[in-house]
């Protein structure tokens, strides 16, 4: 059996919003892994292995965001090779705004993405964007939807043509905007979400979902009795109307 190796990017920055829980719960989940940090300033595992299990990045501020953004460029290409082959990724929080074609600031600047996705975010800070969201998520064509929760706390609102590629479809919360119901952007096993929570540690079932497609089918999840109970109470109340204001 292959060994399973984690990259988490830039996580003196990707700990936004108690993100760095996401690596966190790998970690507990994964004892066995090997986990490879790569600062800023390195140069990522990804750009020369082909035997990474996962790569991570979670969210930061903006500020550091277009400093990851800048480092990532050269990378761009080797993104969308290994997004194109099925490697598991994951970009949260307002790290998934690097994988689409710009960043608007609320100056007017245009900052040039990594083009993975057809989407425009627009920075309108001091404007917050705050709420809970519940969703579902399709694993593959036919197989049955994993319900998502999460937590929204952001200074932007995207627009772009997703309806095709979302990472969940909501029944309450907003999506990539205010209007949308679509959150989040997919490519085969690369995930892009706004959700905050950790998206790892409140939604078990779609951690379960990605060990499996990491390979590790046969890898518990850390605390799951107590994870999925949560889990369950989360879905309920995310689901009263109301709950997603």
């Amino acid at each position: 059996m292959a060994q399973t190796t984690v990259e988490i990017l830039y996580p003196e920055f990707g700990n936004q919003a108690g993100d760095n829980g996401n690596a966190m719960y790998l970690r507990a989940c994964l004892p066995h892994a090997t986990f490879i940090e790569t600062a800023f300033g390195e140069v990522p595992a990804f750009a020369t292995r082909d035997d990474l299990s996962l790569v991570l990045l979670c969210g930061m501020t903006e500020r550091q965001q277009e400093r990851v953004l800048e480092a990532l460029m050269p990378y761009r290409d080797r993104l969308a090779e290994l997004a194109d082959a099925g490697v598991p990724m994951l970009f949260t929080g307002n790290a998934v705004e690097l994988l689409g074609n710009m960043i608007i600031t609320p100056e007017g600047r245009g900052i040039t993405g990594l083009g993975l996705f057809d989407i425009v975010t627009h920075q309108l800070t001091p404007q917050r964007f705050t709420g809970v969201g519940l969703g579902t998520f399709e694993p593959a064509p036919g197989a049955d939807p994993i319900d998502i929760v999460g937590f929204k706390m952001q200074f932007t609102q995207a627009e772009g043509k997703i309806e095709k590629c979302p990472f969940c479809v909501l029944k309450q919360g907003f999506g990539i905007n205010e209007k949308s119901a679509y959150e989040g952007v997919r490519r085969k096993n690369l995930i892009g979400t706004w959700f905050l929570g950790p998206l790892l540690t409140i939604n078990p079932p779609f951690t379960r979902w990605l060990l499996d497609t990491m390979g590790e089918a046969d890898a518990p999840l850390a605390f799951e009795d107590v994870a999925m109970r949560s889990y369950s109470q989360r879905v309920k109340d995310f689901a009263t109307p109301g709950m997603d204001v």
